[in-house]
């Protein structure tokens, strides 16, 4: 292994322990020779022996050496064959030739199995003989951006194989030869085409659920607005009649017996009358319908702040003309939801609601003086369905095509900001309610 990652500091040691030993070889010669007073036949034979000799031990050493090498470097490019053959991402070593060529000059069996083309297919080939045309231009302005920065690359591509079209992760990096210039790119492939799909149907799942969940609000709102409009029109009038007959009776001489009952049946009526003006003004305040979202906002602010005793304020820019429905309806039940919030639990003497057009977006923000929460714990609740409001107003806001953002502390009351879209009112044909959307009342 250190032969191998040092071949030149390998080779000064082996030159110099031969240049060691060839000394050696010529001192004791000479001191052999001049000790001893042979002829110069004798001297002749024995130079030829040592000769011999010299010859046999440096090519017994020699071949020693050389065969410990040569199975050093065998054994390590078994390994990184092995390794090269099998890891589970595909890999592939590119020539880099003048004009621009890039030619393979290997892959691993990974990078066959995931394309299902064949070695003898790939090895040696330009990259323009086995690269789809659709992807050579990207491969290629890669290649020369990795070998003019001098750096690895990253990103993802989609091609089309024999084996049918993947997805994977490329990453690139340039090779330096001896004189310091690129000669070599080595890639690696992750395939990713299990995790793209799953991505894809993800992505499509999210679409049908929001589709589905925008057609089940349209719904929810559309059976509201009717339930309002019977209650309003249909058992509003008729109370109403009875509240008046009720009048009249009591005005009418009649027994007195019966004073006592007509009066507290005229107070019973009453009472629910005005539950049911309450309720089908929950519901879907027609004011919402005929004069647009400030003045039905403004005016459900003011009720709610006198219901509960807490000074309201309200700021907001002209708005050039009505907004989409579905923008009204959703900006309106957050701030009914958030003004709901306040009335219940801030004990707040205060609540401020802003409603401003900025960079061609709306933005409602509700505030509070109250007594603020963890907010933390109370989505954990409503994740876990102790609560749906937060989740609620989430929902609208994403439905509408903007985001929502709670922030409060305990003692430091509440800050609910949500943006929408401008999107103003265009005439259209009034809509209908499919058939297979399930009619929901109101929770």
């Amino acid at each position: 292994m250190r032969i191998a990652a040092h071949p030149i500091g390998a080779s000064i040691c082996l030159a110099l322990g031969y240049m060691v030993l060839c000394g050696l070889y010529i001192i004791l010669s000479d001191q052999i020779a001049a000790r001893a007073a042979w002829s110069v036949g004798e001297l002749h034979n024995l130079e030829r022996l040592k000769g011999l000799a010299f010859v046999l031990v440096t090519g017994a050493a020699y071949f020693l050496i050389a065969s410990r090498m040569l199975k050093r470097i065998a054994s390590q490019q078994q390994h990184l064959a092995l390794i090269f053959q099998g890891v589970s991402d595909s890999l592939f070593l590119l020539q880099v030739e003048p004009n621009d060529c890039y030619r393979f000059v290997c892959v691993n069996g990974s990078f066959l199995k995931v394309t299902g083309l064949t070695r003898e297919y790939v090895d040696g080939k330009l990259i323009e003989e086995v690269l789809p045309e659709t992807s050579l231009a990207l491969a290629r302005s890669k290649y020369q951006q990795a070998i003019r920065e001098r750096k690895t690359l990253s990103w993802e591509e989609s091609v089309t194989y024999p084996a049918g079209r993947r997805v994977g992760e490329v990453t690139l990096t340039p090779l330096v030869n001896s004189a310091g210039t690129i000669d070599q790119l080595a890639g690696v492939v992750r395939d990713i085409t299990q995790r793209a799909l799953a991505g894809l149907k993800s992505e499509a799942y999210n679409r049908k659920l929001q589709t589905l969940s925008r057609r089940l609000v349209e719904a929810q709102e559309t059976e509201r607005r009717t339930i309002a409009r019977e209650l309003h029109d249909e058992i509003g009038q008729g109370l109403t009649v009875a509240q008046v007959n009720l009048q009249a009776a009591l005005q009418s001489p009649a027994d007195g017996i019966l004073t006592p009952r007509l009066a507290e049946s005229l107070e019973v009526v009453e009472r629910v009358l005005e539950q049911v003006h309450d309720i089908s003004l929950n519901l879907r305040p027609s004011m919402l319908d005929d004069l647009g979202l400030e003045p039905a906002l403004r005016w459900y602010t003011n009720r709610q702040a006198a219901l509960a005793g807490v000074q309201a304020r309200f700021a907001m820019d002209s708005l050039e003309r009505r907004l989409d429905p579905i923008i009204e309806t959703e900006c309106f039940r957050i701030a009914q939801e958030a003004l709901t919030n306040v009335v219940r639990h801030a004990r707040a003497r205060t609540v401020t609601v802003e409603l401003h057009t900025r960079d061609g977006r709306l933005n409602l923000t509700v505030l509070d003086d109250g007594v603020g929460f963890e907010l933390d714990p109370i989505r954990e609740q409503a994740v876990g369905g102790a609560s749906l409001g937060l989740l609620s107003m989430e929902e609208r806001a994403q439905l509408s095509g903007g985001g929502l953002e709670f922030k409060s502390a305990p003692g430091q009351g509440t800050a609910v900001r949500a943006w929408f879209p401008l999107k103003w009112l265009t005439p259209q044909p009034e809509r209908k309610v499919h058939d297979d959307v399930p009619r929901l009342l109101p929770s």
